[in-house]
């Protein structure tokens, strides 16, 4: 929280203090006096001047409002003299935002007001002498030639990693770069989540008044799971019955107002302060209702997670774990060569990660070679010591590097596009040596190879470690389209997953007979 000078005057907080300024000058939230006796949690939001915090957070528990009154206190006062930038994963969100919450909230407050000067924009507004920019996350172009010293990410998982770099580009030349990510959390190890395991992990602690320990209501659903409840528990009998939070070593009830903040990790404060908070710790929400919706098979448990909870979930189905790799691994070590036909799957990048697999008879395939080359000229040996029928490789970045090798040994190599509006088989192109696949489809079938245990892979090593790691750090999603309204599942990079590609492409190879299977590849 941030430390306040002794005897420091009424005016000189107002500059340093945003939760001050807010409670003094009357500021009125939706027409209505900030009310923080209800949303105690919400003061050190405002109070906290740590130039890099998150919040992963369930619905609905005020945080974009805060993160605006601070954004606007910053800029009033002067702190971000070549202006700020608060983004949304869309357009549209940025024009309901301007109409549903800014515009509102600067006709309630001339206070905060008389420092603006509309500019005719709903996206643009002059503050203090600084510009404050709203941008949606789509375009390239919306988050370009804007120079800040502050950027609000509103719904961080809604947007698309790649552009979430961009924006941070906007922050090289200024010396204060302060960064505020805020979101209901989506999957594990992604977008909000990821920056909150990196953070000090910030709880809100709720003291017994019966017995004086302290619970915190989300770590005790983090730890046993949502159908294991102590903290929503039923009380009474008839008319009188009804649902309490119940603290976790007693079973007395306790308020949620009551709560204080404390940091899991407070030796990571200086990289990022990071705050937990669940619709469990809202007045506003009835604990009957929450345990309602537990109890209740029909409800969306991913919604559940995200929304109710504050916290990042993936259905087993749609993500491997690490244990789903290893338990596929057999009792032979990765082969320096093999009789043959194999099918071969290179991932390109910084390095060349390669998955070299044959089929075994019956239903099971097995992978022969797992490894990394550094150069290109490195993978020729490899085809020839595997006898290799058909690779399939990554088309992109290097398609030049990967052409010539397809030239290097004719009709055994392809280069692989993906296609999201194709269904159904791959496609292969003989002649121009490329093959094009659905991305989620293809993903999907080299998934149900390692869930389903149709491969064997080489014992476990250092090597096949990484290699089960890549393979966990994929996850399906479903997404709705912005315009069209369509929901379509795709896998989310969740970390490096190199291998986890390699080994689709050998999938993919390994899907079609090739001319050289069988025949002498010598």
């Amino acid at each position: 929280m941030s430390k306040q000078p002794l005897n420091i005057t009424p005016e000189l907080l107002e500059q340093v203090d945003a939760w001050y300024w807010a409670d003094r000058q009357g500021i009125l939230l939706d027409g209505r006096p900030l009310d923080f006796l209800r949303h105690p949690y919400q003061v050190a939001w405002l109070q906290e001047d740590a130039p890099v915090q998150c919040r992963r957070k369930g619905a609905q528990v005020g945080g974009t409002s805060m993160d605006l009154l601070n954004l606007l206190h910053g800029m009033i006062y002067g702190r971000y003299p070549q202006g700020a930038v608060y983004l949304m994963p869309t357009r549209d969100d940025v024009s309901d935002f301007s109409k549903g919450r800014l515009s509102p909230l600067l006709a309630d407050n001339p206070q905060i007001s008389r420092h603006v000067q509309d500019t005719d924009a709903a996206n643009i507004k002059r503050i203090a002498g600084a510009m404050l920019y709203f941008r949606g996350t789509k375009s390239r172009s919306q988050l370009k030639s804007v120079p800040a010293d502050r950027i609000i990410y509103d719904e961080i998982d809604e947007m698309d990693p790649a552009m979430v770099d961009l924006a941070e580009e906007r922050l090289s030349h200024s010396s204060v770069k302060e960064r505020t990510y805020n979101s209901t959390p989506t999957l594990p190890d992604y977008g909000i989540d990821q920056r909150w395991q990196k953070s000090d992990q910030r709880v809100w602690r709720i003291k017994c008044a019966l017995c004086g320990k302290t619970t915190c209501m989300e770590e005790e659903i983090e730890e046993r799971g949502i159908r294991d409840q102590r903290i929503l528990i039923r009380v009474g009998t008839g008319a009188n019955k009804r649902v309490i939070r119940a603290c976790i070593h007693c079973g007395a009830e306790i308020n949620p107002l009551t709560g204080r903040w404390h940091p899991r990790y407070p030796e990571n404060a200086p990289v990022m302060v990071g705050w937990w908070i669940s619709q469990l710790c809202s007045t506003y929400v009835e604990p009957a209702h929450i345990l309602r919706l537990i109890e209740d098979p029909r409800t969306n448990v991913t919604e559940l997670h995200n929304s109710k909870f504050g916290m990042p979930y993936v259905e087993a189905a749609n993500r491997l774990s690490i244990q789903d790799v290893l338990d596929c691994c057999a009792g032979y070590g990765i082969g320096t060569s093999d009789n043959g036909p194999c099918t071969m799957g290179v991932d390109q990048g910084k390095d060349l990660h390669v998955v070299i697999g044959k089929r075994d008879g019956g239903q099971r395939n097995k992978l022969v070679f797992v490894g990394v080359r550094k150069e290109w000229g490195e993978l020729d040996p490899l085809i020839r010591e595997f006898r290799v029928s058909r690779c399939v490789v990554d088309a992109l970045p290097e398609t030049r590097n990967a052409r010539e090798l397809a030239r290097r040994f004719p009709g055994k190599v392809f280069l692989n596009y993906y296609n999201e509006h194709q269904k159904g088989q791959y496609k292969w192109d003989e002649p121009n040596l490329t093959v094009s696949c659905n991305r989620t489809e293809s993903l999907d079938a080299s998934h149900v190879e390692i869930r389903e245990r149709l491969v064997s892979i080489p014992r476990q090593t250092d090597t096949i470690d990484e290699f089960a790691k890549h393979c966990h750090n994929t996850a399906k999603r479903l997404l709705e389209d912005e315009e069209s309204g369509s929901r379509r599942y795709v896998y989310i990079t969740l970390g490096a997953d190199h291998y986890r590609h390699a080994f689709n492409y050998e999938c993919i190879a390994r899907s079609r007979r090739g001319p050289f299977d069988g025949c002498d590849l010598s």
